[in-house]
């Protein structure tokens, strides 16, 4: 279980990120859960960085994604389609959800009662899916990481 980490700036966040094997992100779920849901309020708050920092929570939609819980579809499809924040709702890429796979995460939304993104989701399925979800995984790897697993992003 990994230690608990200051998460309480954007800079301290990245620097957790850098913590997290893209191989493997799993032993850190619940810190990479609560640096998105910070970056979220971040985001949508008053102080907006005015540097790299708003890129931290398309890469931890993307980790999220990697360890398939489809309880975090709901988090990740709040972000993309009920977000006040103008560029969150454009550029977080809602292939994010998915991390639990199409059907896995639409039966998770039908089960526990959240129709609403369950009917949105498979209408967005139907129509919108460009990049496809498996194309969408490798272009937002080699984006964030080095062939080795490095993370890319600058220090804040």
């Amino acid at each position: 279980m990994p230690k608990p980490v200051d998460l309480s700036t954007p800079a301290s966040r990245r620097e957790a990120l850098r913590m997290v094997d893209v191989g493997d992100p799993r032993p850190h779920h619940a810190m990479l859960r609560k640096i998105f849901d910070l970056e979220r309020i971040w985001r949508e708050g008053p102080d907006h960085g005015a540097s790299d920092e708003y890129e931290q929570i398309y890469l931890t939609a993307f980790l999220l994604f990697l360890i398939g819980d489809p309880a975090d579809s709901r988090r990740l499809y709040a972000a993309k389609f009920r977000t006040g924040d103008m560029d969150l709702g454009i550029g977080f890429d809602a292939q994010a959800i998915f991390g639990a796979g199409r059907d896995e995460t639409l039966r998770w939304l039908s089960e526990n009662g959240h129709a609403d993104e369950h009917a949105h989701l498979s209408d967005w399925l139907s129509h919108a899916e460009d990049p496809t979800i498996e194309d969408w995984v490798q272009h937002v790897r080699e984006y964030y990481y080095a062939p080795d697993g490095v993370l890319l992003l600058d220090a804040l």
